[in-house]
């Protein structure tokens, strides 16, 4: 009789505390006591009979699996909820227990460091961080597998690895973009803004009326760097190929033409956005915005259903932070979500995961996801009739994107910039922002 082994999780929800989870062997108690010495043998046999089937019922009843996935907003949350529920109700023979943590990156790399790598989970599979997990053996070749036929061709290339393999279940797609509520924008004629002089008259046109145009959130530094790239990839075409060659030591940011014209512009974006966008949260930012106390909100695909949770009744749409030109504008995408496994799992456990994945495959639980989070579906067959994000999705579509940074630069060196740049947005002094932006990349370029 083989036992299973079922791993129980503390599932952490956002604004917890992450607290470590063990393992633990499920036991079952005997189940029957031994009778009185009046008992005859075939009874005894009977009895010890019983207490082995119900302690195998017990430990073999349902394998534990743990998802530990990256984002912590409430749409891709309740998303992956609502396909989990109905897997686990589906398959009684294993049960899928998501876990979210605040800072999830480094409490996953934390753990893989450790020897406790998650049998499931999310992670971003165009970053360098996730090449050197793959290459240290971390994540499961997929290869193969037959739910990967159910994503779309041009997700799936974007996810494959230097060595030619499929080592995650792409899911979603991500993006950054301008937010805007149509109605307000219908109210005061305004069209979508296509370049960046279109863009300042549609924002004197509402602060005029007395509405803030930009709703800004500067609390938390990734958010920061997140609108940095945004930005960057708007306003400075070649920034990021920029920021690789100060890392390499061939150029320095400092007195960069395509930096100052971003970051100018960035200064004349905050004319245009809240007071208190230093201090905001992203939560807080989209609240208000869902309320309508801002017409625009820059922010990312992984916002979408959160926002749309706010406020059921928001008319929203997203476009594309615009350029000087139609031509020249293109915007920051890649893959958001996506699902491994790990190659140190069992082969019990990757069995599981694997009929885990499938089942996130089927286009009707994908379309569940989608639904909740909002983010374009990496998987065929999920349909989307929003036609206020069609903009963002034409620009996706024509391949006028830039992946993030962490695509090819490490994730000290980002994670540092974004800290530099949250200082901009409280001082506004570019000089000063391109002279810090080069002695850290000095300093974390050698970490």
């Amino acid at each position: 009789m083989r036992k299973k082994i079922a791993v129980i999780l503390c599932t952490v929800m956002v604004g917890m505390s992450f607290a470590g989870c063990g393992k633990q062997e499920q036991t079952a108690d005997a189940g029957a006591q031994e009778a009185s010495g009046e008992e005859s043998a075939d009874e005894q046999k009977q009895s010890s009979g019983e207490a082995e089937e119900q302690q195998e019922q017990a430990s073999g009843e349902a394998l534990t699996i743990e998802f530990f996935q990256q984002k912590g907003e409430e749409g891709p949350q309740k998303g992956y909820q609502a396909i989990i529920d109905k897997f686990n109700a589906e398959n009684p023979d294993i049960v899928i227990e998501m876990n979210t943590v605040p800072d999830a990156p480094t409490v996953l790399t934390s753990r893989i460091s450790s020897g406790d790598i998650p049998v499931i989970f999310s992670d971003f599979p165009t970053q360098v961080a996730f090449r050197q997990k793959v290459a240290n053996g971390y994540i499961q070749d997929l290869t193969g597998q037959a739910f990967l036929d159910n994503v779309e061709a041009s997700s799936l290339e974007l996810a494959k690895q230097e060595d030619g393999g499929y080592y995650a279940l792409s899911y979603s797609r991500s993006f950054m973009g301008v937010y805007y509520n149509r109605a307000i924008f219908e109210e005061h004629g305004l069209d979508v803004p296509a370049t960046w002089e279109e863009f300042l008259t549609v924002c004197e046109t509402l602060q005029a009326a007395g509405i803030t145009p930009m709703g800004l959130h500067g609390k938390d530094p990734g958010r920061v760097g997140h609108t940095f790239q945004c930005t960057l990839n708007a306003w400075a075409p070649n920034g990021v190929e920029i920021i690789e060659k100060a890392v390499a030591g061939e150029t320095k940011i400092e007195g960069n033409e395509e930096f100052i014209q971003a970051f100018e512009k960035m200064k004349t974006l905050f004319t245009y956005a809240n007071e208190d966008a230093l201090a905001l949260s992203d939560i807080q930012c989209y609240e208000q915005f869902a309320n309508g106390q801002y017409a625009m909100c820059i922010t990312g695909s992984y916002a979408r259903g959160t926002i749309e949770s706010l406020n059921a009744d928001l008319d929203l749409g997203i476009f594309p932070l615009p350029n000087d030109t139609v031509e020249t504008t293109r915007c920051v995408a890649g893959i958001d979500a996506a699902i491994c496994v790990s190659a140190k799992a069992s082969e019990e456990e990757k069995e599981a995961a694997y009929r885990f994945l499938a089942y996130l495959a089927e286009p009707e639980n994908a379309q569940l996801f989608y639904d909740s989070d909002g983010a374009p579906s990496c998987i065929k067959g999920v349909v989307n009739n929003d036609e206020g994000i069609a903009p963002i999705i034409e620009i996706l579509n024509a391949g006028k994107t830039h992946d993030w940074m962490a695509s090819t630069i490490s994730n000290n060196v980002s994670t540092d910039l974004y800290n530099v740049v949250q200082g901009f947005w409280a001082d506004q002094d570019v000089d000063t922002l391109l002279k810090n932006m080069d002695a850290s990349i000095a300093v974390t370029s050698m970490e």
